[in-house]
């Protein structure tokens, strides 16, 4: 009587002279990295995670530098563009947020009231004392006391400037030269940081202006007269009304201009955008063209949303961006 033995074969082994059993091909994704967002102002919409984008804050210098060098997908900012490398196209730049600029002071027992013009009196220098009559004429009532107003501005470059100097000009009050994101005006202090401005806000007679997502807790701030001859605290909105009739002015400026004055009884008047500047033409260091899309709905994301500071846009106030990916115009819609 013969035996037979039927050996037991480990996983992955065959017997001798066996063809190998085909196996199913295993499924490889390969997921595009995330977008990268830089500049000098954070992301404000939640679905800015869910379309997979990361932040990193860099000054305006370094953020435009990331993006000519095919690093960063997208700069959000206040400032516009420095000229990139030779034989790098142009950035193209819309808007896509609004900020409220908040205007504080040190005035103890004085709630402040000012209108644009006397704003930029105040920063040139052409009002030097809190208890001047055109501050007195908008403050009846207030014991306005007879100090010296003592501007903090900024000397760095910054965004904040650059919209109040918009302000300031398109309302007649300042040169079109002054025009410019580092003026000093009748400044008393002039700081290289926001932290030294905050600083200042200690001493009696202090004035200094901060974007609204910066301005320091607790400090005093001054209502600003709106249309309709009322005073409002800084909110950030728009404040310019449509629909555009055709051959009407755009509602926003286009290359950094200065925004228009508001034309909506009760917004606040003092207020400046936020670009995001992208490559126009997304075909390079590998990108593929679902990336054009997600920076398209990134966009969209961002002037549909409100947050730390910054509102969206309304609808009608802004087109699509002209992306193109290999000199095709990209849609939002895959």
């Amino acid at each position: 009587m013969s035996v037979q033995v039927q050996a037991t074969l480990l996983p992955g082994e065959r017997v001798s002279g066996e063809r190998p059993t085909p196996t199913a091909p295993t499924a490889t994704f390969s997921l595009p990295p995330p977008l990268l967002v830089v500049g000098s102002t954070p992301l404000w919409v939640p679905e800015a995670s869910d379309l997979g984008a990361s932040n990193t804050v860099l000054p305006t210098e370094d953020a435009f530098r990331e993006l000519y060098a095919g690093r960063a997908d997208l700069v959000l900012g206040t400032l516009p563009p420095p000229p990139p490398p030779a034989g790098t196209s142009r950035p193209l730049s819309v808007p896509v947020g609004v900020f409220a600029i908040s205007v504080a002071y040190n005035l103890p027992g004085v709630n402040l009231r000012l209108d644009t013009v006397t704003l930029c009196a105040l920063l040139s220098g052409k009002i030097s004392a809190w208890n001047a009559p055109a501050v007195a004429a908008l403050n009846r009532g207030a014991a306005l006391p007879a100090l010296p107003v003592l501007l903090s501005a900024r000397t760095a470059r910054n965004g904040t400037s650059l919209a109040v100097a918009g302000a300031c000009v398109k309302a007649g009050i300042w040169p079109p030269d002054q025009y410019k994101s580092n003026w000093s005006g009748g400044a008393a202090f002039r700081r290289a940081t926001l932290g030294a401005q905050r600083t200042d806000l200690n001493i009696p007679g202090a004035l200094a202006l901060f974007s609204l997502q910066a301005t320091p807790p607790g400090v005093q701030l001054a209502k600003l007269r709106s249309g309709g001859n009322s005073f409002v605290a800084p909110r950030s909105e728009l404040g310019l009304s449509g629909p555009r009739l055709p051959g009407a002015r755009p509602i926003l400026p286009s290359s950094f201009g200065p925004l228009h004055a508001s034309s909506v009884v009760g917004a606040y008047p003092l207020r400046g955008l936020v670009w995001a500047s992208v490559m126009p033409e997304q075909a390079y260091r590998g990108r593929g063209p679902e990336r054009a899309q997600a920076l398209l709905a990134l966009i969209s994301a961002l002037r549909s949303g409100s947050g730390r500071g910054v509102s969206g846009l309304p609808q009608g106030t802004w087109t699509t961006p002209a992306l193109n990916y290999g000199g095709v115009r990209v849609s939002e819609e895959p």
